[in-house]
């Protein structure tokens, strides 16, 4: 039987569980080891090792770096490159990091390209630089996008705190799109394969938007699709209108699947509307979008101020550490709703046919189950980015 190895996070999570169960429960150490699959000297060696373990990859298996990098001369000045260019947010790959080297030393040019490339990417693990895939996409320094998050939160959190300000009624909304197909533009495949072919869905460009509102208390507004179709056609007086989730979610069309001025009243009329009425009287109420051309047309403020709403916008190219949505919930919302795709998708495909395609049923259930899914503490924490939280 081969030998188990954990990675570091589990022992970190080991040694977690073992410290509260001796100090709440007095259980033996034994019995602590034997319910996680380990030894109890595992246990004790890794306490030992707790500081190190704590400055460790969380994903690493070892404590131990191999042998001592034979480039370690050029560490401060290629690793100290690459540091300075993701501060002011420029993409690095090992390949510039090579041509680094290379203008620092004459000895490491004159060897050949597949050892130069081997002694960077081994110099940049030792120092927890891997590769990652983009998350966000930016044409300024994120320093600069974070002082005016700052500045503007130092301006509403006081609004915010203020005692007759419920958190039920701080509320943010913001459309993501959904593609009808989450197929994954990466795969599993044998090693040095030339051509590496992903199947797609007939419809694999079509998609819907959603938008979803939550409150600062954790609460989760009723969800909103907008499919693709005209306002009075066949899909929105027929399909839409007998649909069996339409008590759970607000349904729209648009001839490009967009959010509107005219689906945004859509979205007053059947989201927020209703989550007003349960409101006390005299109680602010504060609603904050981006700054969507939608959210601010004329129309749309005069219909805020008749509901007694105060509209806030988030300041341009900072929703990305500000807005609720953005940093707490597109993710986890998406990844779930793709986890039900992957799994319709298993059910229902065949190796001799044509990859199936979702209907906007079957969009429709996977946005209302996630949404019904996805914990409260998730919704509460998208509201408190390190520091760029939006209560004091």
């Amino acid at each position: 039987m081969p030998r188990a190895t954990i990675t570091v996070q589990r022992k970190v999570t080991i040694l977690r569980d073992a410290d509260e169960r001796q100090l709440n429960n007095k259980e033996s150490l034994k019995s602590i080891a034997r319910s996680h699959g380990v030894q109890a000297v595992q246990i004790r060696n890794w306490r030992k090792q707790r500081d190190v373990l704590s400055l460790t990859r969380p994903r690493a298996r070892s404590l131990h770096k191999g042998k001592p990098s034979t480039i370690k001369y050029l560490e401060d000045a290629v690793i100290g490159h690459a540091f300075e260019m993701r501060q002011i947010g420029v993409g690095i790959t090992y390949n510039h990091l090579v041509i680094k080297a290379c203008q620092l030393d004459e000895g490491f040019r004159a060897k050949t390209y597949e050892v130069q490339y081997q002694l960077i990417r081994r110099l940049c693990n030792s120092n927890c630089l891997v590769n990652r895939r983009r998350t966000h996409v930016s044409q300024e320094h994120p320093q600069e996008a974070i002082d005016r998050a700052e500045e503007w939160l130092s301006e509403i959190r006081p609004i915010l705190s203020a005692p007759n300000v419920l958190k039920g009624y701080i509320i943010n909304m913001d459309q993501t799109p959904l593609p009808f197909s989450l197929a994954s533009s990466t795969t599993l495949e044998l090693e040095g394969e030339k051509t590496v072919t992903v199947r797609q869905t007939g419809n694999s460009k079509t998609r819907c938007t959603v938008s979803l509102t939550i409150t600062a208390d954790g609460g989760k507004l009723k969800p909103m699709i907008i499919f693709k179709g005209q306002r009075g056609g066949t899909i929105a007086t027929r399909e839409l209108a007998a649909s069996q989730y339409r008590d759970n979610m607000v349904l729209s069309c648009q001839s490009n699947a967009w959010q509107d001025e005219e689906n945004m009243n859509d979205w007053v009329d059947g989201v927020l509307v209703p989550h007003l009425q349960q409101h006390a009287a005299g109680s602010p109420v504060y609603l904050f979008l981006d700054q969507f051309a939608a959210h601010d047309t004329a129309s749309f403020r005069t219909r805020m101020d008749s509901l007694g709403v105060t509209l806030k916008l988030i300041p341009g190219k900072c929703t990305w550490v500000l807005q609720p949505i953005d940093v707490g919930i597109g993710k986890p919302f998406k990844d779930r709703v793709r986890q039900k795709w992957f799994r319709w998708m298993i059910n229902h495909a065949e190796a001799d046919v044509d990859l199936p395609n979702a209907s906007r049923d079957e969009i429709q259930q996977w946005v209302n189950d996630t949404w019904q899914e996805l914990p409260e503490d998730i919704v509460r924490n998208s509201w408190k980015k390190s520091n760029l939280s939006w209560f004091v």
